[in-house]
């Protein structure tokens, strides 16, 4: 079932490459120290880029460009979370950080990589499996945040 989607004032409206108002794409992030992983899908679960990104905010600038919006993106929590989601949260319509327990589903499959991790991400953000009351959305709390 597709669901409808409304483009918020966040949105990257200068970078708009394709899908119609009505498309949300789903983007999964497989975060570590050097690199991210990445899948992008739609509401039915196309694939529609996937690839790898170096970790650093120069790099997460050129990508966000060239992604599909809507959008929504997830990632597991790491220690890494805490900027990429600050630096993501203005171009998306929602950034998602799941806790690792949420994402049991990866962390006992039998095949595991970047790759697939990020399509799995993807995939419970586009199911719904990562939905959580906005009162109980996780927060990256850091010294001298206030």
């Amino acid at each position: 079932m597709l669901q409808k989607a409304e483009l918020s004032d966040e949105a990257d409206s200068e970078n708009y490459l394709g899908g119609s108002s009505e498309t949300m794409y789903y983007i999964g992030l497989d975060v570590h120290k050097k690199t991210i992983s990445y899948c992008v899908k739609d509401a039915a679960g196309r694939v529609h880029m996937e690839g790898k990104i170096g970790s650093t905010r120069r790099e997460l600038d050129a990508w966000i460009k060239t992604l599909p919006q809507p959008r929504t993106i997830a990632m597991e929590a790491t220690i890494f979370t805490g900027w990429i989601y600050d630096h993501l949260l203005p171009h998306a319509e929602k950034v998602k950080v799941a806790h690792p327990l949420m994402l049991r589903a990866i962390a006992a499959a039998k095949r595991k990589n970047d790759r697939i991790d990020a399509g799995k991400i993807a995939d419970c953000l586009r199911c719904r499996i990562l939905d959580f009351p906005a009162s109980s959305n996780p927060t990256v709390e850091r010294p001298g945040a206030a």
